[in-house]
């Protein structure tokens, strides 16, 4: 059976009894898939072409049955991918050194081998003891030729006991930093003999065809094995290290050093490792300690002696790019009660002083990237990023400026809390029916109340206005998703309060990472409780912390340390294992009323 994929024009033959998205996963294309391929989320949906005519499915809940045609031409490109962020200088002293050797030349009088020669000398530049550094063949195989090409003054790059290569004077020595988030990867490219970077790059995280979260993506490869999501992923990262060095112009083989963060199981699945124990109690790691591997064993078409750095996992759900927040926030040197949140896909946070750290992780992401939300979409172009309902007048800005497709995180935000605001949702999370609604604005308003499904929703867009053709809307259902999603974040802020023995007034600071609180509006999330209304003037923004903290390591040896004590230091807070906090919970669902 031929499946035709526009708009790329490729030809697959598929077998019987597959999907739609099982062909779509055989080819390596990408398609979105939250629910991770059961037919909930239905954001999966493709135009099918057949002897039938033309009709739209979901892609993962469709059989192939015959030759068909299939566009899945993305409708939400133009992702809005953050990559700058709260940042400290350092010193460029990376794991991997160089050292400009003046090496003796062969004679009669002096008849020791070409990599004796070399380690003598580069043992007295390192201050070593003789015989420290181990054989690399791949530097043996070619260093009589390089030590005669340059007259016997060259550069050797060396990583701990280890000689990565030999060069000429001056050559590049280049250094990787990724964040490997569940919706976006980030990558920062540096010279390791400046400190500068020179190129970045991003792109959406390809895993996403498994599942939209962790969750998803753990039960898929519970179910079906790992080889699509890790293959991806560090196909991914290859492609991105590809991209920075063709924009940089230099050469991947000069490229040494690699860092890497990421949530817990964007680790493993990266790394090959099993992410099965974090699907079931107590959800622990398979290994959480900092690594230093070789990179050509995980897909890097970089120098083949060059290494990979991973950062260390506080927990099952605290990862590795937590903690590169925390490094690059200097959450270890705070003298002031400071707050970290990271609201991305999964929401971690991170409280305390120099003196105390405590962090915990709630299941609040995925509703804020939408991907539960009736109408919801990532931050791309077409999506709505803001919304007023001031004096009864409703107003909303699109990325990009055209007609809306759905609405992202931010405008999710803006619009719960303008709904509770103008008396549409109580709250208690009730979406009001026209004939209840009594405040001023409210009543302006009245007429967006509609019916969806069943189910009551606020129109934000009618079909001639969306740019699906479509009538877009926030349901009842929305509602609820947020309120859930921002009652854990909520509830996960009391908790470790409650553990320092502190209350919410006592954090003097706020600070919000990832692409999602960059653009979040603290009002807002202050207007619903998903921060205390009391500190809504103490937010700011840090933008991509975690890369930034993966960038501060493959500068630094002595942060890449730095961050493997303060994983250690961080003490971890089970949300789920704390009796205290369902009652919490519930309490925290409630949106603050007119007295708070």
């Amino acid at each position: 059976m031929k499946v035709t994929f526009l708009p790329s024009g490729l030809v697959f033959e598929a077998s019987a009894g597959m999907s739609i998205m099982d062909a779509i996963r055989a080819c390596d294309l990408k398609l979105d898939a939250p629910c991770g391929g059961n037919g909930t989320c239905k954001k999966c949906k493709v135009m099918v072409t057949d002897d039938g005519g033309e009709r739209e499915v979901l892609a993962c809940m469709t059989k192939i049955t015959g030759d068909i045609t299939v566009d899945i031409s993305r409708k939400d490109e133009g992702h809005r991918i953050l990559m700058g962020g709260i940042t400290r200088e350092v010193a460029p002293t990376p794991a991997v050194r160089v050292y400009t050797l003046e090496i003796p030349k062969p004679s009669t009088a002096d008849l020791r081998d070409s990599w004796l020669r070399l380690t003598d000398a580069l043992s007295e530049a390192a201050r070593v003891e003789k015989g420290f550094f181990k054989p690399n063949l791949r530097v043996i195989s070619k260093l009589y030729n390089t030590l005669e090409e340059n007259a016997y003054r060259v550069d050797a790059i060396v990583c701990a006991d280890e000689i990565l290569d030999v060069v000429s004077v001056g050559s590049p020595v280049l250094g990787l930093a990724y964040d490997i988030g569940t919706t976006t990867v980030a990558c920062y490219f540096a010279d390791l003999r400046s400190g500068e970077q020179i190129a970045q790059a991003s792109l959406l995280n390809p895993q996403t065809t498994y599942g939209g979260d962790v969750i998803m993506r753990v039960k898929y490869c519970v179910e079906n094995g790992m080889e699509g999501p890790t293959g991806d992923i560090r196909k991914a990262l290859n492609q991105l290290a590809a991209n920075c060095a063709a924009s940089a112009k230099q050469k991947m083989k000069n490229i040494y050093l690699i860092t890497v963060v990421g949530n817990t199981c964007m680790h493993h699945l990266f790394l090959g490792i099993s992410p099965a124990s974090l699907a079931y109690a107590p959800y622990t790691p398979a290994a959480a300690e900092p690594m230093q591997l070789a990179a050509s064993e995980f897909g890097f078409t970089v120098n083949p002696s060059a290494k990979l750095y991973m950062l260390p996992n506080i927990a099952g759900f605290v990862g590795a790019d937590t903690v590169g927040a925390a490094l690059a926030a200097s959450m270890d040197e705070k003298k002031q009660i400071t707050l970290l949140i990271d609201i991305g896909t999964n929401g971690e946070m991170v409280l305390g002083t120099e003196k105390r750290l405590i962090a915990c992780s709630t299941a609040a992401g995925p509703a804020f990237e939408g991907a539960l939300i009736t109408c919801g979409m990532r931050g791309a172009e077409g999506a709505i990023d803001h919304v007023s309902l001031k004096d009864g007048k409703y107003t909303y800005s699109v990325i990009g400026g055209g007609k809306p497709i759905g609405i992202c995180g931010s405008g999710l935000i803006d619009l719960m809390s303008e709904l509770v605001r103008a008396g549409l949702v109580e709250s208690a999370g009730r979406l009001l029916p026209p004939e209840e609604i009594e405040t001023p604005e409210g009543l302006l308003l009245k007429d967006r109340i509609t019916e969806y499904e069943g189910q009551r929703a606020f129109l934000l867009a009618d079909a001639a206005s969306s740019g699906t053709g479509e009538a877009l809307v926030f349901t009842q259902k929305d509602v609820r998703e947020v309120q859930l999603a921002k009652g854990a974040m909520a509830a996960g802020i009391q908790m470790m309060c409650s553990r320092l023995g502190i209350v919410t007034g006592d954090i003097q600071s706020v600070m919000i990472a990832g692409a999602f609180g960059s653009y979040m509006s603290p009002a807002s999330a202050c207007g619903i409780g998903l921060i205390p209304p009391e500190l809504e003037e103490k937010v700011m923004a840090i933008g991509n912390a975690a890369g930034q903290g993966a960038r501060l390591c493959v500068l630094s040896i002595d942060e890449y340390r730095r961050a493997a004590v303060l994983a250690k230091r961080i003490e971890y807070l089970e949300l789920a294992a704390d009796p205290q906090f369902q009652d919490v919970f519930v309490d925290e669902l409630e949106f603050p009323g007119e007295d708070e």
